[in-house]
């Protein structure tokens, strides 16, 4: 199992699984097995690519040390991400958002580590649970 990341000053409930697939087979519900796939299929990518489109923006606004942008940034993954019941990303997420909000958010170079990587950690979990391939 991986360790959920820690940032000083950024607190959540660490004991969040990656995924909840509860969350996930609740959205799912009205669909039948294909159809089922295929919209956790388009979800996914639609997520991802966005996600992965802002977190683009992530080395540039821990250079600067941009509080504002960060927040934004986390706010838009994290809400998708409880949404697809990637859970322990969403926690993670709203503590960074809850530090900023603080004023307690020093490590941005340890934000810049750890926001991609349980990113990717929370996508391969939720591929892995759908038979997906990672999205072009």
């Amino acid at each position: 199992m991986n360790k959920p990341p820690l940032i000083e000053n950024v607190h959540y409930n660490t004991s969040e699984p990656i995924m909840d697939s509860e969350q996930i087979d609740m959205l799912l519900m009205a669909e039948d097995g294909d159809e089922a796939s295929s919209l956790a299929s388009e979800l996914f990518v639609l997520y991802y690519n966005e996600s992965m489109e802002k977190l683009k923006s992530l080395p540039g606004i821990c250079e600067k040390r941009d509080a504002e942008a960060l927040q934004r940034l986390v706010h838009f993954i994290a809400g998708s991400a409880g949404n697809l019941g990637l859970m322990r990303l969403s926690a993670f997420y709203r503590g960074i958002e809850q530090a900023i909000d603080a004023g307690e958010l020093e490590d941005y170079d340890a934000c810049a580590v750890a926001i991609p990587q349980e990113f990717q950690l929370s996508c391969q979990s939720f591929r892995e649970r759908f038979g997906l391939k990672e999205p072009e």
